[in-house]
């Protein structure tokens, strides 16, 4: 029986090492998959983020040319009141 001890202790060290081993794959294995994962992940959200800038600045264009086209409005009431008074000191 003391024979068997060190050639017991040996393959138990063994499979040991092989379910460690293993283990360690599959360990690599998913944090590879989780890697490509995030990294499908951050590319659709920084995709997703371009396109929101693109949308935000054709946002404020639009908003800038309102403001501009409020601005000339604006100043054609103005006008028009100015008008509107002159003539009446006028009549």
């Amino acid at each position: 029986m003391d024979n068997d001890d060190p050639q017991r202790q040996l393959l138990l060290l063994i499979r040991d090492y092989s379910a460690e081993k293993t283990k360690g794959e599959r360990t690599l294995s998913d944090l590879k998959k989780r890697l490509l994962e995030l990294q499908a992940d951050y590319e659709s959200a920084s995709a997703k983020l371009e396109q929101t800038k693109r949308v935000r600045e054709a946002a404020e264009r639009e908003l800038r040319g309102s403001q501009a086209q409020l601005d000339r409005t604006n100043a054609s009431l103005l006008a028009m009141e100015v008008l509107a008074i002159f003539l009446l000191l006028l009549l």
